[in-house]
């Protein structure tokens, strides 16, 4: 309105524009309220920088009164050397210390006042500077925003208009957030600063006050780690292993290899077994002087300990016929066993013995003869020649397995049986009968028990795997012996036939080998299998029988179960099959 008359909008321009010469609230709230965002930014950055300020001074100041601090700490020094010196001129003086140390109190006074004057002037100043600083922008602002409303008042919601508002908000906070981090870093840097120097001044004064005590710990220590590395070089024997303060040339450190171990545990499980109890010569005499007899001396392995008494496996060939045995165990200490029972067909005898308290004989480990292979190596430990060469070990290889080895039982130079045992190479000698042989693991595998003794023949001796010999002993220790099936036949070796009882029994040419069937008893196992007078068996169980020791090891091997076995056999020069029962 101008001239005191009423401003009338022409109708053409009347339309949305119109809208503009009005009142609008919401335009106000939103100016009050940047203006007010704007008030509140200012008091925040003027509240940082007075904190900021603070701490920068408190920071200088205790800088400077630790600087001034240690001057003072190093003039009274220098005074106090001073005065120890001059003692008897200066007694009645008065300390120079004292009064550099007001001296000093004063002057740090003085420069803490001073500078906190400048401090606060220069902080006064920076305030004052920052209010004009902002004052004079809110005024500038204000002035232009009352410009802009009263001149530009159609272009208030224009797009170019709103966008620049939005920018300046976004401008004023960004250089906010910059001024808050600049101040968290410049703080945090500092904390670091001091908090490390702080640190290695600890340090330096421990070592200072306490290096005695430090030295004393370090020589305790070294002295610990000098006498376990003196008793880890003592072994269990209590003889000292290579030591660090000896030369390596002269002593080389040795290694506790598997032999070691197996024969150092297999020692505590073996006895010797004699059976001639009288004590009138040494045992190497009565193997050497005696050699012609059986049955004298051997070696025997204990498998299980009950209490005070112990069961030991050995020969049968070395207990012979009698039922006392003298045992001799540990350290030359000796007892009287009982002879539980002995298989002589499998060479195997179960002797009973009592011991003394608190000896250090152990039951052996069990191992499985069943897995052994060839070329396997073993040791064998046993008492060749009796006690007097007792714990002795020899070492070797597995060298066959599956040997079927003659015997002659009753020494009337005919065997008797056929052994099953695995040949090994190790030494066995007189006295060895009965020892045990054992594995890379120190577990029995198998008993000594002979070897072949001929002129231009080595290391060929056989040993009885621990299956067979744990499942005979078994039996003896529940039975006292081992019953084995009977056919109730006699029998002869086809090899051992002329050609006029071969033409007899009309027997084919190619046919040289198996058993001839001789008596038959009435009601035994052969009679009710159905064999027959002069009928030639040649297989037994599927497997060739080519002698008597043959039919008899096969017989005997169904001990257990007493299977009915498949035979083949000639009758009247025909081939014919047939079944043997064995119970």
């Amino acid at each position: 309105m101008s001239n005191n008359k009423k401003h009338v909008i022409p109708r053409e321009k009347y339309g949305r524009k119109r809208r503009e010469f009005f009142h609008n609230e919401e335009r106000e709230q939103r100016v009050q309220m940047e203006r007010q965002a704007r008030k509140q930014r200012a008091e925040k950055a003027e509240k940082l920088a007075k904190n900021n300020e603070e701490r920068v001074k408190e920071n200088l100041r205790k800088a400077r009164i630790e600087k001034l601090t240690q001057e003072e700490i190093q003039q009274q020094r220098a005074m106090a050397e001073k005065r120890s010196n001059n003692t008897s001129d200066h007694r009645f003086e008065k300390p120079e210390g004292h009064a550099q140390h007001n001296k000093s109190n004063t002057d740090i006074e003085n420069v803490l006042s001073s500078h906190e004057a400048n401090n606060e002037e220069a902080v006064a100043s920076t305030r004052n500077k920052d209010n004009t600083n902002v004052d004079q922008s809110e005024t500038s602002k204000k002035v232009d925003s009352d410009i802009s409303e009263s001149t530009n008042t159609d272009h208030f919601y224009s797009e170019e208009a709103q966008q620049s508002r939005v920018n300046n908000y976004i401008e004023e906070d960004n250089s906010e957030k910059v001024h808050n981090h600049i101040g968290s870093k410049y703080k945090s840097k500092q904390h670091h600063d001091n908090k490390q120097q702080s640190v290695v001044e600890r340090v330096k004064f421990f070592f200072v006050e306490h290096w005695a005590k430090v030295l004393i710990v370090l020589a305790v220590i070294l002295l610990i780690v000098l006498i376990n590395a003196i008793f880890n070089n003592v072994d269990h024997n209590g003889n000292t292993k290579d030591s660090i303060f000896q030369s390596s040339d002269n002593h080389k450190e040795k290694t506790y290899t598997d032999t070691m171990k197996s024969a150092n545990h297999a020692i505590q499980s073996i006895v010797t077994v004699e059976n001639d109890t009288s004590n009138d010569r040494s045992s190497a005499e009565k193997e050497t002087q005696e050699a012609g007899k059986e049955n004298e001396l051997g070696s025997g392995v204990v498998y299980k300990k009950v209490g005070d008494s112990i069961f030991i496996i050995t020969n049968a060939h070395v207990v012979g016929e009698k039922k006392e045995q003298k045992i001799t165990y540990g350290n030359n200490d000796t007892t009287i066993g009982k002879v539980i029972g002995t298989d002589k067909y499998s060479d195997i005898a179960v002797v009973k013995a009592k011991v003394k308290s608190g000896n250090d004989i152990k039951p052996i480990k069990m191992g499985d003869s069943s897995t052994l292979v060839l070329g396997e190596p073993i040791i064998v430990v046993g008492n060749p020649l009796g006690v007097d060469f007792k714990g002795s070990v020899s070492e070797g290889i597995v060298s066959g397995l599956n040997r079927h080895v003659p015997v002659d039982i009753d020494k009337d130079n005919q065997y008797d049986v056929l052994m099953s045992a695995f040949q090994m190479d190790a030494p066995v000698n007189p006295g060895n009968s009965g020892g045990g042989v054992i594995d890379r693991d120190g577990k029995l595998i198998g008993i000594a028990s002979l070897k072949i003794d001929m002129d231009n023949v080595e290391g060929i001796a056989f040993a009885i795997p621990v299956n067979d010999a744990e499942s005979i002993a078994k039996q003896l220790e529940a039975k006292g012996e081992v019953k084995y099936p009977n056919t109730g036949i006699k029998i002869a070796n086809v090899k051992d036939m002329d050609e006029a009882a071969r033409q007899s029994l009309s027997l084919p040419k190619e046919v040289n080998k198996g058993v001839l069937v001789g008596d038959v008893k009435e009601n035994s196992l052969g009679e009710k299998s159905g064999l027959q007078k002069n009928d030639v068996i040649v297989e037994l169980d599927g497997k060739e029988v080519e002698d008597n020791l043959r039919y008899r090891q096969i017989i005997f091997s169904h001990k257990d179960d007493l299977d009915t076995l498949p035979a083949k056999l000639y009758r009247d020069g025909k081939e014919q099959d047939i079944k043997i029962k064995l119970k």
